[in-house]
């Protein structure tokens, strides 16, 4: 992966702009999985089901991915919109992987 997108001319079919979001699609995909290993090691590491959502990260990684957009010339709440439904599923994807790892209690008690 180069960590850059080639810009290229401007698509005059559907095909040649299917053609440019399959492209990126393959670029996108692998980032997506390397991202949900972050979350796989996050569960790992986290000891509480309540460090799973972190409404302080979600903000920051909101106003960062804000700022990347405007800098790409892209459109900043579009790219929010995206990452907050991203970040809902990953949070969904987190909560099944820590409720695994622990075991289920009623009031404080292991169940047998």
């Amino acid at each position: 992966m180069s960590g850059t997108i080639e810009v290229q001319s401007q698509p005059q079919t559907m095909h040649e702009v299917r053609e440019r979001v399959d492209a990126l699609d393959r670029e996108l995909v692998p980032l997506l999985v390397q991202r949900a290993q972050c979350i796989v090691e996050a569960a790992r590491i986290k000891q509480h089901a309540h460090q799973v959502r972190d409404e302080a990260r979600i903000e920051a990684v909101v106003q960062h991915v804000r700022a990347l957009a405007v800098q790409h010339q892209g459109d900043p709440d579009l790219i929010e919109a995206l990452y907050r439904a991203m970040m809902e599923h990953y949070i969904a994807y987190e909560m099944q992987l820590f409720a695994r790892k622990t075991p289920c209690t009623d009031a404080g008690r292991e169940r047998s």
